[in-house]
């Protein structure tokens, strides 16, 4: 262990000797950096090392860092003590909307994110529910290697419960993130999309037939003619093509209301697709159903 580490773990024992019976809450003693007000900055490509511990009431740490350009960031955080923290890793916009969120598990040393950031500001909120542990946080960034020309074609009808929204052009197949500190294997942060033969039980009883394929919303922007355009982390590999409908889902899993999307476009590993919803009446919702021909 690097021995900048030894006078946090030093203080954290005095603050939990020191504390005797007197119940401590989770953020008693986290300092400025327990709230999003009070975040640290996190420089891209330095590694940067803390600590968290719950029991001594330093539950929460808040980073934040900068990006200029559209990318993928690649954020791993590598914990001493893997085995005996319980802590959980939010990422979330300059508007406070939750970008991605990671459980971790006590079986992984590091937890991996790879996420599509837009430009500006961005937060990370690491919490521990219980245990404690030094950590180490690096952040790289790969820039898209192409910028997407703004066209206008014409108003998609997404049918009686979707409105009006202008489409975007087709996306383009992006760079594979860089493999950072430990890398190699599949990467955690992505999920593979499962196709199923028929709606669950728990999307709602108006669910139609046939099969579906699940995917999540990795990318939201206002469309043109109102509305939102999604990015969809499935595409044509998956069976997705133009013209496709489904929900987006609300937290128990039923459709949410009003959330209509349809497909305007699909590459072999992303899709774009339109919703009457704005990004705001999304809110932290991620998850989408659609329904394969």
């Amino acid at each position: 262990m690097p021995a900048g580490r030894l006078p946090l773990l030093a203080l954290a024992a005095f603050a939990t000797a020191c504390g005797g019976n007197v119940e401590v809450k989770p953020d008693d003693n986290s300092g400025d950096d327990y709230d999003r007000s009070g975040a640290q900055e996190l420089f891209l490509d330095k590694l940067v090392d803390d600590y968290i511990d719950a029991k001594a009431g330093d539950s929460t740490d808040w980073k934040f860092f900068k990006v200029k350009s559209r990318g993928i960031l690649e954020l791993t955080v590598y914990w001493d003590d893997y085995r005996d923290i319980e802590s959980i890793i939010d990422v979330r916009d300059r508007f406070g909307a939750l970008i991605d969120s990671r459980r971790h598990s006590d079986e992984l040393e590091k937890d991996k994110l790879d996420l599509r950031v837009e430009p500006g500001t961005h937060f990370i909120r690491l919490f521990s529910q219980k245990g404690a542990s030094v950590y180490t946080i690096e952040a790289t960034f790969q820039p898209f290697d192409h910028k997407a020309e703004d066209v206008v074609p014409e108003a998609v009808d997404l049918g009686d419960d979707g409105g009006l929204v202008d489409p975007i052009p087709e996306p383009v197949a992006r760079p594979e993130p860089r493999t950072g500190r430990g890398g190699g294997g599949v990467k955690p942060g992505r999920t593979r999309p499962v196709v199923t033969p028929s709606a669950s039980p728990d999307d709602g009883a108006d669910e139609p037939e046939g099969r579906t394929v699940s995917g999540t919303i990795i990318r939201m922007i206002p469309g043109k003619g109102g509305g939102t355009v999604l990015t969809l982390n499935i595409g044509t590999a998956d069976g997705v093509t133009q013209g496709v409908t489904g929900h987006i889902l609300d937290d128990t899993g039923r459709k949410l209301k009003g959330a209509a999307v349809k497909i305007i476009s699909a590459a072999d590993k992303t899709a774009q697709a339109q919703t009457s919803l704005s990004a705001e009446s999304i809110a932290h919702r991620r998850r989408v159903k659609l329904i394969l021909p």
